[in-house]
């Protein structure tokens, strides 16, 4: 087995208690976690030359967001220090974060790639729901979805 999959598997190892059904599959790990957002596939790619993991969620743009909506792309980058949002190439939304590897302490790598987690659901759950919220810019089902999730959670 090469070092790379050692490195994944142990990594995955230590993050599974938090983030059931993480699976390895080569130089990536993915997992999918339910938010208010919706359900998000997450992917974490290493990079053994860099020796860094870059993780991510896309997501849709809003129909209609326009140049405002990039604005507050952009302005919600500068509140976030760990992780930035921006377009990949076929225009999706990519949430993402680049964490450097430790190998000699994969378990502060480990909870570096969950305390990232956290803050991307937070820009998505919190930042971009209440933006596309007040802006008009959800679906009726996407309204219908985020209106019940804080009374479906209590």
């Amino acid at each position: 087995m090469p070092i790379d999959d050692d490195i994944l598997r142990a990594v995955q190892e230590l993050m599974l208690p938090e983030l059931s059904g993480l699976q390895v599959q080569g130089t990536r790990m993915d997992a999918a976690i339910e938010a208010r957002y919706g359900r998000l596939g997450l992917c974490f790619d290493f990079d053994p030359t860099a020796a860094s993991i870059r993780m991510y969620v896309a997501v849709p743009p809003p129909a209609g967001g326009g140049p405002e909506f990039l604005l507050w792309c952009l302005s919600t980058n500068t509140l976030y220090w760990d992780v930035k949002i921006g377009l990949d190439p076929h225009g999706m939304l990519l949430v993402h974060s680049d964490v450097d590897l430790d190998q000699a302490d994969l378990t502060t790598t480990a909870r570096v790639l969950l305390e990232r987690v956290t803050a991307m659901r937070e820009l998505l759950d919190d930042d971009l729901v209440d933006y596309l919220l007040r802006h008009r810019l959800a679906t009726p089902a996407q309204e219908e979805r985020w209106l019940g999730w804080d009374s479906a959670r209590r």
